[in-house]
């Protein structure tokens, strides 16, 4: 079942600039996180979850991924052009299993003279719209369209087992 949500955030104008100001033109990726670790995201990260855990049973879960796309889309495989499912990346390169977030959420907080980057979640087409959270089922294929203009989007995976951290602290 794939979710939308229009106005999601209340204090939106305040959350759009703040946003702004912590990625710049950069792409930001916390990766692993428990939920008492602490970020600038945080508090959005754990709201995001607590409006999926009414349309999912997230009650097994024990931490989150957060990473951004500043104008970036994500890679995917080359052979698929893109599509890829959200995973468990670290035991995928180790050995080609496959094992999946409790769901997937995608937030944008700036979508500005956009052509093109609407998201495919396999049977769905959803274009981004400013405000919006889109809520996915684990493995679901889904790509996102090459664009113009100016797409950010904030991304949240709550998962009920831990990632192995980049820097082994989260």
């Amino acid at each position: 079942m794939v979710i939308i949500i229009d106005d999601v955030v209340s204090n939106f104008d305040t959350f759009r600039k703040n946003t702004l100001q912590i990625i710049g033109d950069e792409n930001l990726s916390i990766d692993w996180c428990s939920f008492e670790y602490e970020h600038e995201f945080k508090d959005f990260c754990l709201q995001m979850i607590d409006i999926a855990s009414k349309y999912y049973d997230l009650s097994s879960s024990i931490g989150y991924e957060f990473w951004t796309h500043n104008n970036t889309r994500p890679f995917g495989d080359s052979q698929t052009d893109g599509w890829h499912y959200d995973k468990d990346e670290f035991l995928f390169d180790a050995n080609g299993t496959y094992d999946y977030p409790l769901c997937s959420m995608v937030y944008y907080p700036v979508v500005q003279d956009l052509e093109g980057g609407q998201l495919h979640l396999e049977c769905d087409i959803i274009t981004p719209k400013e405000n919006r959270l889109i809520i996915f089922p684990p493995k679901t294929h889904h790509y996102v369209e090459p664009f113009k203009g100016n797409r950010v989007s904030l991304l949240v995976n709550p998962w009920s087992k831990i990632l192995r951290p980049l820097d082994g602290s989260k």
